[in-house]
């Protein structure tokens, strides 16, 4: 058995159905398996002895590297040990790392499980923190956190005091790993018992106990912000400013990403920032941006646009920041909010900075006389020609070339987000408009958003479809369908606004016909539709839909298929057939 695995590994046809090769990974995959065989390294290097410990944990490390669900390639780890053992080489904690890694990589918890258990037996070997950060999720799902903390507490009294910079970055690694995998509420059980439950007068003892750092809160509060959590991560932030841990742009953009807040509560963050006297960079700047555009503020947006301008100078100039402000437009032209009319110098954000020089220096700002007093959506039309023209409204402010995302924001804001009424000559002309430009790819986001515009005007948009739409739609296949794909969902959404499941149907069938399958995404975009066309309609004007519901149900069907590949398991779907032989 020990002959055939060690044949196995040097016959690289075994690995070929596995392996593509085309990552930097498995090509050292495959020379590091060719140069194992002691002739053929001798020969090109003129090495003198075989492979050592450190050459077969470079293999296994890219073993790991190489590793993903679907793609198990422990019996190569298996192979080089047999050949180890043979050499009489005998395993170190960083080939039980490798190993480890490649298991967890392939989904292989069990096997996981078993080889730390290896580790963690061996009289000779110890884990390490990379040991310990591979352990996290198999032991937490294996219901033996007790041991992981254990193991966490072992490792921080023997380098407390010590070595104080490996506990800091071992344990930006562990709540890191913890967070990705949602379990920031038993991440933040680890920061508050290694971190926060040491009184305050001993934390800043350096050199005896490691103190936290700014990345282990910006990694808490990203948890947070991931989770929905805001609470908890307004109360952590107030705790990193009472013990004096340093504020930077990532922890602005953590807070500024939950939804949700009020505009108040955005200024207040605001204020408590600005009083540590942290100098924002462009991203922290577009997250306030997008912060205040989500809570309904958009004049705050405009301010907070203009202020970037001052204080980053030649930073962030780009389309992103610009699209940023868009999308704050955007979000307000919906309801209510579409007649109303910008006011920048009265709002929120201005306001914070009444004894600021910043008021004096943007009380004359071109760009603010420019759109204050605009309402959103012609805001947003006013930027699209600033930047089409390139103007320079502002000395800090040179304007980017529109790219896609810039017309999809503005289709958004055209919309109202889907909410809006029928602007069918609009949308084509800002459609048209784009194709012209020179440089735009009419990707699925902008073509969904244009034909989002034409509301309950399901003509206009088959019509559109035909002659503008449907064709651009068709040229981008660089990412298979999925262009084509999102923007047959805007027409499901103009089916839905206009209550004709029939023609939604249709469309279905056409999807089918093209090579684009309509799923659960497809029906969600027309019931989106439908509900805004029945928001605010009685009970009785909904009577003698009997024919439609029979259409929406036949609709159901098409876009929720059983999928009969093997590989997959859910079969929740597995009669449609049937039901869609009776319908």
């Amino acid at each position: 058995e020990s002959e055939k695995l060690d044949s196995n590994l040097f016959n690289f046809t075994n690995f070929k159905d596995t392996l593509d090769g085309t990552t930097s990974s498995e090509k050292y995959l495959y020379k590091g398996l060719n140069l194992l065989r002691g002739d053929v390294a001798r020969k090109k290097f003129a090495l003198d002895g075989d492979p050592d410990i450190y050459s077969f944990n470079s293999l296994l490390t890219a073993v790991a590297k190489c590793s993903k669900p679907g793609r198990n390639l422990l019996s190569i780890s298996d192979s080089c040990l047999v050949t180890m053992k043979k050499q009489g080489i005998e395993s170190d904690t960083l080939t039980y790392n490798a190993r480890i890694q490649a298991a967890v990589a392939a989904n292989e918890e069990n096997r996981a499980i078993q080889l730390i258990d290896e580790l963690l037996a061996s009289p000779k070997l110890s884990a390490d923190r990379y040991t310990i950060n591979l352990l996290l999720m198999p032991f937490v799902n294996s219901g033996r956190k007790g041991q992981m903390l254990a193991l966490m507490r072992d490792f921080y009294e023997m380098n407390a005091g010590k070595n104080n910079r490996i506990i800091v970055s071992a344990f930006e690694a562990f709540l890191n790993t913890l967070v990705q995998n949602d379990e920031v509420g038993l991440a933040r059980d680890v920061f508050d018992a290694f971190f926060l439950s040491i009184p305050k007068d001993s934390m800043q003892l350096t050199g005896i106990r490691p103190n936290p750092t700014t990345k282990h809160f910006n990694i808490m509060l990203g948890g947070y912000s991931k989770i929905g959590d805001s609470l908890k991560a307004f109360e952590l932030f107030d705790i990193m400013l009472d013990i004096g841990v340093p504020v930077d742009g990532f922890t602005v953009t953590s807070l500024m990403t939950h939804p949700g807040i009020s505009p108040e509560k955005i200024t207040s963050l605001l204020l408590q920032i600005e009083s540590e006297r942290v100098i924002l960079n462009p991203a922290a700047y577009r997250s306030i941006i997008g912060a205040y555009g989500d809570a309904g503020d958009a004049a705050s947006a405009c301010w907070m646009f203009v202020e970037m301008g001052h204080v980053c100078q030649k930073r962030g100039r780009g389309a992103e920041t610009w699209n940023a402000l868009l999308g704050a437009l955007a979000r307000g032209c919906i309801g209510d909010k579409v007649t109303t009319a910008l006011d920048i110098y009265g709002s929120l954000a201005a306001k914070r900075s009444a004894e600021d020089l910043f008021v004096e220096e943007l009380a004359g700002d071109e760009f603010i006389s420019l759109v204050d007093g605009m309402t959103c959506l012609d805001a947003s039309f006013t930027i699209l020609d600033m930047m089409r023209n390139s103007n320079q409204t502002s000395p800090l402010l040179q304007s980017p070339k529109p790219n896609s995302q810039t017309y999809c924001l503005v289709a958004s804001a055209l919309s109202g987000f889907g909410t809006s009424a029928p602007r069918a000559d609009r949308a084509l002309k800002l459609f048209r408009d784009a194709m012209n430009q020179g440089g735009v790819t009419p990707d699925g986001r902008f073509l969904n958003a244009i034909l989002r515009c034409f509301g309950d005007d399901i003509e206009a948009a088959l019509a559109a479809w035909k002659t503008d739409v449907g064709p651009a739609a068709a040229s981008q296949q660089r990412n298979g369908n999925m262009n084509l794909q999102q923007a047959y969902n805007g027409l499901m959404h103009v089916c839905g606004r206009g209550m004709r499941p029939d023609i939604a149907t249709r469309i279905a069938y056409a999807m089918n016909k093209a090579g684009v399958e309509p799923t659960e995404v497809s029906l969600n975009c027309y019931k989106a539709g439908k509900r805004i066309a029945m928001e605010g309609k009685t009970d009785s004007s909904k009577k003698g839909l009997g024919l439609t519901n029979q259409y929406e149900n036949l609709l159901s069907v098409e876009c929720s298929k059983y999928n009969t590949r093997k590989w997959d398991k859910s079969k929740r779907r597995a009669g449609d057939k049937k039901i869609r032989i009776i319908l």
